[in-house]
């Protein structure tokens, strides 16, 4: 979570004040923010904004505070032009709005066909899966057993819906005040084989090969539920070892089980398992689990009860800015605000004509081809491959802005391309660069979530 720049961030987005960034990624920037409360918005405004009430019936005590703070997503400025990034930004949205239930965030406001496409949504207090095992260790038996039950939770509501996630990984799992949160739907898909304004194409790579399976590696287009299950497997041999199953792409022959428990072993070996057929179906890993929590001697209250304490424990809760502790909107920025509403303009309108945008953002020549992350929290640099067809991204560019005489905001530089990496045939090692970039599965995060 860093302090906005006063150069580059907006203060406002639609009725949201925002407070701090929490980071970027090839397709949007993400930020803290908190709902002002506006007096006289137009229903045409509200529409606009598609506005939704909290949920009281979620159990979090603040939802009647008009100030609960929010994560406001904006589509990166360099893709505005870009058809299908609004679209796929849009297709975001959509999923979020239906997806429903304690494990997934709610959506609060979005407008999709604004100049500068936003949404916004509940945040989620706490760290991220990743954050909390490379900080303070792998799970035990029983608190990994209430994650992987309360993933499948989160998955069953996705799927409900005919969705898919294809990005579930530890950095896009939030442990909160009331347990496992799944985030990031920029690659959630409905069922595109079958549309004819399907985003994807086949031999397109979509995901963090990490975490994915072998069949969503050649082909992100044609998945089925069973790669969501194998990415949830893969999630959960990650809290028991603190790595990947494998360290840069998926294969064919089993990963090396060492540090996982053996209590595990069965469960994982069907679900991290090349063949999409052989793996169980979110009925049977919900079954699984929680055999192992009886064979552990533990009821799933019990076994959530010791996740939680361990969060608790390793204090790697982000701290909120000073700004987001006063528990109500800055006056200047509320005054600035309603003053727009009561002329009938937007309440970011005040900011329209000396709000900057968003400058130096580096430039992807293709959003499809921002496949590539591991869980690194201080890299959110986009890595470009091979798109599928032989082709390979050039470098990419700062779009021209012009900018007043007496300023000058430095664009970024060009973005390293990630090494393109062949699918490995059955029996074979990965094809791994001579000279990787840092150590194993240290490639660039390219999610999205509450630091």
């Amino acid at each position: 979570m860093k302090p906005l720049d006063t150069n580059t961030d907006p203060r406002v987005v639609g009725p949201f004040e925002l407070l701090a960034r929490l980071g970027a990624g090839g397709m949007g920037v993400a930020y803290l923010a908190r709902e002002i409360p506006l007096e006289g918005l137009s229903d045409e405004m509200v529409a606009a904004y598609r506005l939704v009430e909290p949920d009281h019936d979620r159990g979090r005590d603040e939802a009647a505070d008009p100030s609960r703070l929010v994560v406001v997503k904006t589509i990166q400025p360099h893709l505005l032009d870009q058809p299908h990034a609004r679209e796929r930004f849009a297709r975001e949205i959509d999923a979020i709005r239906a997806v429903a239930g304690d494990r997934v965030p709610a959506l609060r406001a979005a407008d999709p066909e604004a100049g500068e496409p936003w949404f916004a949504m509940d945040y989620v207090a706490g760290p991220s899966l990743h954050t909390l095992v490379r900080e303070s260790g792998p799970l035990p038996v029983g608190p990994c057993a209430a994650l992987g039950l309360a993933l499948v939770d989160a998955l069953a509501v996705i799927h409900g819906t005919k969705l898919l996630h294809r990005d579930l990984k530890p950095s896009n799992v939030v442990l909160g005040p009331d347990g496992p949160v799944v985030l990031d739907f920029g690659l959630a898909v409905l069922s595109e084989r079958q549309s004819s304004q399907a985003l994807t194409r086949t031999g397109d790579r979509l995901g963090t090969r990490p975490y994915m399976p072998v069949e969503q590696l050649r082909d992100s287009k044609h998945v089925e539920a069973a790669a969501d299950v194998y990415a949830l497997g893969a999630t959960l041999f990650f809290a028991l070892t603190g790595r990947a199953p494998y360290p840069y792409m998926p294969l064919m022959v089993p990963p090396t089980w060492e540090g996982v428990d053996p209590a595990f072993l069965p469960l994982l070996g069907r679900v991290i398992d090349a063949e999409p057929l052989r793996r169980p179906d979110l009925d049977g890993v919900r079954e699984n689990l929680s055999t192992l929590l009886t064979d552990a001697g533990l009821t799933l209250g019990q076994a959530a009860e010791q996740l939680r304490e361990r969060v608790v424990a390793a204090d790697l809760t982000p701290k909120l800015p000073p700004e987001a502790l006063k528990g109500r909107a800055d006056p200047v920025v509320r005054e600035l605000a309603q003053k727009a509403v009561d002329e009938g303009e937007a309440p970011d309108a005040p900011w329209a004509e000396e709000d900057p945008g968003f400058y130096g953002l580096v430039n992807t020549e293709d959003i499809a081809w921002v496949v590539e992350g591991t869980d690194d929290p201080g890299d959110h640099t986009p890595t470009l491959l091979d798109d599928g067809r032989g082709r390979t991204p050039t470098a990419p560019t700062v779009p021209t802005v012009p900018l007043p005489a007496s300023e000058h905001r430095p664009g970024a530089g060009p973005a390293a391309a990630g090494p393109t990496l062949p699918l490995p045939r059955p029996g074979e090692a990965p094809t791994v660069p001579a000279d990787p970039a840092g150590p194993a599965g240290a490639v660039p995060e390219t999610a999205i979530h509450p630091r």
